[in-house]
């Protein structure tokens, strides 16, 4: 539609006929009236069509009449029209080859652009299609051509105490013969370098911390104790010196020279007391104020005193030993990645924990069981009555030779026996399904867990699968919320506590039926006081 602005356009030229009486009425054809606003090109880049209208009038009345009743030639209506270059998508330099030998990618940006080469929002330029491409295969030389050689591990550089190893990595040929290292893949190229001797040594020498200064101004001396001392695993240090385990050669200096400056100086270096630790455990690092001052003892901008006599402002600080939660917390705490016993600190107690899979993202923590093996088992019994409704030889468990037994044992008899227990610190629970540290003496099937029994000897209570805890001399006892729950036909058990729950000897049974720690509670521990 025309709006209204365009009525009122300015004529630049018109044609008037006029042929007399008998001629026709005098008209005039509306010639270059100018391209309305309203009608602007049909495109916003590149060319298009912008058009106007012509029509042909009666010059008395204004009235529009037909194109025929114009003599003249009728001007064009529409016009050509270019907006300049539409926005491209525009493809940028690739990148280099993924590899450095063997078939790999190339990519490259894809950025829409205006006319003026500039970068604008993409919703601009047209969708994308696939004849753009984006990613290339490559090839570089044949990996095969070029591999990594490994040398030899070299030694630890310390016997304890987190040392580290190297070996030599170079790139060779298929002739053994070095080359340059960028022709061998750079992604598959072996370690130089690793830790080694992760943990603490069992004996160090201490540093305690420097005296002040023996003179204000001038030369003088600080002195410091040197003792040797016992470390735990954890990497803490025992109170006490140690006359023997530390080398006299590694022995650190116990006196040195210090100078504030000289005395005649104008201004020189003023010490104030250290402060406290800034870790309520473990080592830290405590501040002083270090400022200068004038003869007179006021204070002065620091650039009037000699950089070169001005005292330490932090030291390293240790306040006491500063125990882990749980294994994840004590390689984070220490760096010590060798899977051992360490002493960890359970409800404000310290207990010792196996610490196993230290250089997995979550180790896991076991309790070493300091007596037998033979006193942590559980058993499914396999023997089987012929008569399942009785409880022969006084309900005391057949020997080798059963008379009263069927030839086949039960199929699902096992044995296993624990070294170690799988321990949840934050529930204070053992995680009886978890078998690392057991050894199935018999039974084909999967291995029975933790505190369980069982058996398919008899209907009636004559239970004979047994299983004994024994947690004497590692700071833990069952506890008394403790409880064992059935499963199976005419089960029945019988649970003993001995020492205060530290140890727990149990028979289960039926037919055929077994007993296992609730799991509603799990088998809870308590520290032993």
């Amino acid at each position: 539609m025309l709006g209204k602005e365009s009525i009122f356009f300015t004529l630049y030229s018109y044609t008037f006929k006029y042929q007399g009486n008998g001629g026709k009425s005098p008209y005039f054809l509306l010639r270059n009236v100018p391209y309305p606003i309203a009608k602007l090109c049909s495109v916003s880049c590149e060319y298009g069509i912008r058009s106007r209208p012509v029509t042909c009038v009666d010059k008395v009345t204004g009235k529009r009449l037909g194109f025929n009743e114009c003599d003249d030639e009728r001007p064009r209506n529409t016009k050509r029209c270019y907006k300049g270059h539409c926005p491209q998508w525009k493809a940028g330099p690739w990148g280099k080859c993924s590899v450095n030998c063997g078939t790999g990618e190339q990519k490259r940006q894809i950025k829409c652009v205006d006319k003026r080469n500039r970068p604008i929002d993409p919703i601009y330029c047209p969708p994308k299609n696939n004849s753009i491409i984006t990613t290339m295969s490559c090839s570089r030389n044949d990996c095969s051509l070029y591999v990594w050689k490994k040398g030899s591990w070299s030694e630890c550089s310390r016997t304890c105490g987190f040392g580290r190893k190297h070996r030599s990595v170079t790139c060779v040929d298929r002739s053994n013969v070095h080359v340059s290292s960028h022709l061998c893949d750079n992604n598959k190229r072996p370690k130089i370098k690793r830790r080694c001797s992760e943990f603490p040594c069992p004996y160090i020498w201490n540093t305690g911390p420097w005296s002040e200064c023996s003179a204000t101004c001038g030369e003088g001396q600080q002195q410091r104790n040197v003792t040797c001392q016992a470390v735990t695993p954890e990497g803490w240090i025992l109170p006490g010196e140690i006359s023997y385990g530390c080398r006299q050669e590694e022995r650190p200096s116990q006196n040195r020279y210090c100078n504030y400056g000289h005395c005649a100086a104008s201004n020189h270096w003023s010490i104030g007391p250290w402060g406290q630790c800034n870790v309520p455990c473990g080592y830290g690092r405590q501040r002083r104020q270090v400022i200068c001052r004038d003869k007179h003892g006021k204070r002065t901008r620091r650039h009037h005193c000699y950089s070169l006599f001005r005292p330490v402002t932090r030291r390293r600080c240790f306040s006491r030993n500063c125990y882990a939660r749980s294994c994840l917390e004590l390689r984070n705490m220490t760096k010590i990645k060798k899977d051992g016993d360490y002493r960890l600190r359970v409800n404000d107690s310290l207990v010792t924990i196996y610490c196993r899979a230290m250089r997995t993202r979550y180790p896991k923590e076991y309790i070493s069981l300091t007596s037998s093996v033979n006193e942590n088992y559980s058993e499914i019994f396999g023997k089987r009555l012929q008569r399942p409704k009785t409880c022969p030889y006084e309900g005391e468990r057949p020997q080798y030779d059963c008379d009263m037994c069927r030839k086949k044992d039960y199929r699902q008899a096992k044995n296993a026996t624990y070294a170690k227990i799988r321990v949840n610190l934050s529930t204070l629970t053992v995680i009886t399904t978890d078998k690392f540290f057991s050894t199935q003496s018999h039974g084909r099937r999967k291995s029975i867990h933790y505190a369980s029994a069982g058996d398919c000897y008899s209907g009636i209570d004559c239970p004979q699968g047994r299983f004994s805890i024994n947690l004497v001399g590692t700071g833990f006892a069952v506890s008394g919320n403790s409880t064992w729950k059935n499963k199976g036909k005419n089960v029945t058990q019988r649970i003993w506590r001995l020492k205060g729950g530290q140890i727990i000897r149990g028979m289960c049974g039926g037919l055929c039926g077994r007993c296992y720690p609730d799991p509603s509670t799990g088998l809870q521990l308590v520290l032993v006081k």
